[in-house]
């Protein structure tokens, strides 16, 4: 299947909220989210590798990029695609999996955009309102992963999570299960260097 044609690549998350709902898998094996999916390279290697392990909640708000995910997943029962705004729906989503025991193993962040204009920060995915949230409704096992081939960004995330809630850091240099988006794959082949880490309520 082909991908989409090149389309803008900021997307304004606050015009596309909606009100998504999700009662859960058919099995309990533990979730795995990927918010910014991108074209899917990054879900089909925690497919190949987790198959009949894990289960995967994959977030794209560019329809386009939304409408190939559905196709090219479309087979894979412990895979669910959502659109829209994850910070905004994340949690109606994954609360009746956490209600019935489930575990949210891990949440990715990966190269998320920037929005380095100071009127525009409120538009990351990792904002103040998200990491207040978060510490209201996630399980304290659950690790957010970010990563990111922006210094700046990556600092000032580092210092948002420090200043707005009780997480611990981790700091990491290696992609997990030596498994890389699309985008780290472009950028490492462009010579930028990766951040990477990890954080969750303590």
């Amino acid at each position: 299947m082909k991908t989409p044609k090149r389309i803008r690549n900021h997307v304004n998350p606050f015009s596309y909220k909606k009100d998504s709902s999700f009662i859960g898998f058919d099995n309990k094996n533990p979730i795995m989210v990927d918010i910014g999916s991108y074209r899917g390279e990054f879900g089909e290697k925690l497919l190949e590798k987790f198959k009949d392990s894990k289960n995967l909640i994959l977030f794209e708000i560019r329809k386009p990029f939304f409408k190939y995910l559905k196709k090219i997943f479309e087979k894979e029962n412990n895979v669910k695609i959502f659109d829209g705004d994850a910070g905004y729906s994340i949690k109606n989503i994954l609360k009746n999996s956490i209600k019935n025991g489930i575990d949210i193993e891990k949440i990715f962040v990966n190269f998320p955009d920037p929005w380095f204009k100071e009127k525009h920060k409120k538009r990351r995915v990792v904002n103040v309102d998200f990491l207040k949230n978060l510490q209201k409704w996630i399980p304290k096992n659950t690790e957010i992963i970010f990563q990111t081939d922006q210094e700046i960004l990556f600092l000032e995330t580092k210092e948002l999570i420090e200043e707005n809630g009780n997480f611990e850091i981790n700091i990491f240099e290696k992609p997990l299960w030596e498994i890389k988006s699309y985008w780290e794959e472009m950028k490492a082949k462009e010579g930028n260097k990766i951040y990477r880490m990890s954080f969750q309520i303590k």
